[in-house]
């Protein structure tokens, strides 16, 4: 499955460490990591699953199986006409929640990426489990897989300040009305299933 992700504007995805003069960097290697995008998937698809864990987990893996599917890291487009991604800094202060004015010695900065677009692959490497639930074949993992992946709206730090907003498009397969049917008529069957 490819995704393409169009990006509304600037995203972090810090490394955790940071650098004389910057607080919050980013991997300029690896900017949108496979593991932040498939923890994001997973995210997606335990709110449009509520209820439902062990269909994510058949999906996404968990303690008792690896998930047979593997998340490679963002490729920035390189036939991009906005260009390559670009690495700029931003200052914001930490605010006094009862004054509403700036902290003294709170200045911090750190790194964002500015892109247009990139995409990542979603490609199974391993067997299907065996879920104990309703039959899971590829189909029902891909369409998880798929509408996990169109309901990601957004990426990396300080979302609520702005950063991160993001649209995600699937495609092989593309969410349609035929794939929309077949995740809710899986969604259905798992929560009838008394072992699900």
């Amino acid at each position: 499955m490819r995704v393409t992700i169009t990006f509304h504007g600037p995203f972090r995805v810090a490394t955790g460490n940071g650098r004389p003069g910057i607080d919050a960097v980013v991997d300029r290697d690896n900017l949108l990591p496979a593991s932040t995008l498939k923890g994001l998937m997973r995210d997606s698809a335990e709110r449009l699953l509520p209820g439902l864990p062990r269909l994510v987990e058949a999906v996404f893996g968990g303690p008792h199986h690896p998930t047979p599917w593997g998340w490679e890291a963002a490729r920035f487009q390189d036939g991009d006409p906005e260009g390559q991604p670009v690495v700029a800094v931003r200052a914001r202060v930490r605010l006094d929640e009862d004054a509403g004015a700036a902290l003294r010695d709170h200045l911090l900065y750190g790194e964002e990426v500015w892109a247009h677009s990139a995409e990542f692959t979603v490609s199974q490497h391993g067997p299907l489990p065996e879920t104990g639930g309703p039959l899971l074949d590829r189909d029902g993992h891909l369409a998880v897989l798929a509408c996990a992946a169109a309901g990601v709206h957004s990426l990396g730090a300080e979302r609520r300040r702005g950063l991160g907003w993001v649209q995600c498009a699937p495609a092989d397969p593309v969410v349609d009305e035929t794939l929309l049917s077949r995740f809710t008529a899986l969604a259905d069957q798992w929560r009838s299933h008394p072992r699900a």
